[in-house]
């Protein structure tokens, strides 16, 4: 299902200093290293971009610091920040998305100021890349809810993201969101109480991927599985069943190919997290990276600078 002449599979995981460190390997196993490591803190949530020359990832240096968006070459070389996010009136620029183009990215964003209950706003964003100028798309007060990983549909007009709030009884919801790159038409595509997350669109703009009970809002043990449906939110399918106390599908990413999914399998006692694949018909369904304790927010990099 994936051979392993594709390119690089980015992932992070725990670093031995207990931050968030992104690491390369390839996806037979063979030539895993950590990249980035003249950057301290924090560093999250890798995304190639769609001709696989560059990587976008971001940074929190420490407690005192607000998240930073960055863009490397493929291999981690040559990092720089692309947009400031500058405390008290940014608290975050993370979790990015490189459109299809490769021009823009769009990131997730809170505002400040910080107060006893956290950041003032929440967003989704598009920066320039080669300027670093922030458009902000959807900007809403903290309490509509946290949105998070937003993905370009494959034309790049639109973006597919999840949303986290709280209900009246203080428990968490999520729902899966659809919004123009304008910030026009959003649109709700799943009920709050199925608790979707993590969506990703498949290459050829026919399917969206995602999960239940993401795991960035739910920690705790429960059932997670992966689905797919239309961009519209219909034709909802399930492409695992592994039940109440089985393993837990989350952060599903498509292959570059379309033909597979890439996703963190965790155990109901939260590690193991590994890497598998399942066939985007979900008949396949096997092992990728099981060495070590941890990895999470599995990407391929796609075939062109593969070699």
């Amino acid at each position: 299902m994936l051979s392993s002449e594709e390119g690089w599979l980015a992932y992070q995981t725990l670093g031995s200093q207990g931050f968030d460190r992104i690491s390369l390997v390839r996806v037979d196993g063979t030539d895993d290293h950590s990249i980035l490591d003249e950057l301290d803190g924090n560093v999250r949530h890798p995304d190639f971009s769609r001709d696989g020359s560059r990587l976008a990832f971001d940074q929190l240096e420490s407690d005192e610091s607000a998240d930073q968006v960055y863009v490397a070459n493929a291999d981690g070389t040559a990092a720089k920040p692309v947009a400031r996010c500058d405390l008290a009136r940014c608290l975050s620029y993370w979790e990015p998305a490189w459109s299809p183009d490769g021009t823009h990215l769009a990131i997730s964003t809170a505002a400040g100021p910080l107060t006893d209950k956290g950041p003032s706003g929440f967003g989704i964003a598009i920066v320039d890349v080669d300027s670093g100028a922030v458009r902000q798309m959807l900007d809403h007060p903290s309490q509509v809810g946290q949105d998070h990983f937003p993905r370009w549909s494959p034309d790049g007009e639109r973006l597919v993201f999840w949303r986290g709030r709280y209900a009246a009884d203080g428990s968490p919801q999520t729902a899966i969101f659809l919004v123009n790159v304008d910030g026009s038409g959003l649109r709700q595509l799943t009920p709050w109480n199925m608790l979707a997350g993590d969506p990703d669109w498949a290459p050829d703009g026919s399917l969206i991927v995602f999960n239940t009970r993401p795991l960035l809002e739910f920690g705790e043990d429960g059932r997670s599985e992966l689905y797919t449906m239309h961009p519209d939110g219909s034709q909802m399918l399930p492409l695992t069943s592994y039940g109440d106390d089985g393993a837990r599908a989350t952060q599903a990413r498509w292959t570059p190919d379309g033909r597979a999914i890439i996703y963190t399998r965790v155990t109901q006692s939260g590690s193991p997290r590994h890497v598998w694949a399942i066939s985007a018909d979900g008949r396949i369904d096997v092992p990728i990276l099981e060495t070590d304790s941890i990895y999470t927010h599995p990407v391929l990099q796609p075939m062109a600078e593969a070699r």
